[in-house]
């Protein structure tokens, strides 16, 4: 019988991205800025603030798309000066965020972030927030 990804496989998965050359960190978000997981070498404080961060970036993406009829955000990509953000869909609610090295091949993250999205999507669909207070 094949069991869903458990809590246990879902940091090794993602400790598996950073392996790829050139990533450096890996968040998976709840699309309200929460980290559901992150790789094991990132520091906390640092995983927040990319959470955050990530679900603002995607928000503005997916509402600027919806202004222009262009179907759902599949991917956000954002260079800087030192380092690459990758912020893609990963399931429902879910978002999954891959920071990099500059000068890392965009083309490889890519194919690595949509099979690793297609490995663990069960996994990483975390339920929406209640506003129950």
């Amino acid at each position: 019988m094949t069991h869903p990804a458990s809590s246990i496989d879902l940091p090794w998965m993602l400790d598996d991205l950073v392996e790829v050359p050139q990533v450096v960190s890996v968040v998976v978000l709840s699309t309200d800025g929460l980290i559901v997981q992150k790789s094991t070498s990132m520091h906390q404080d640092l995983a927040e603030i990319l959470a955050a961060g990530a679900s603002s970036m995607y928000s503005v993406a997916a509402g600027t798309g919806r202004h222009f009829k262009s179907g759902p955000v599949q991917q956000v990509v954002i260079e800087f000066g030192e380092h690459t953000l990758f912020i893609a869909a990963a399931g429902q609610n879910a978002r999954l965020a891959v920071l990099c090295e500059q000068d890392v091949d965009m083309g490889m993250v890519a194919y690595e972030v949509s099979r690793l999205v297609t490995r663990i999507g069960d996994y990483l669909s975390a339920p929406a927030r209640s506003n129950d207070g």
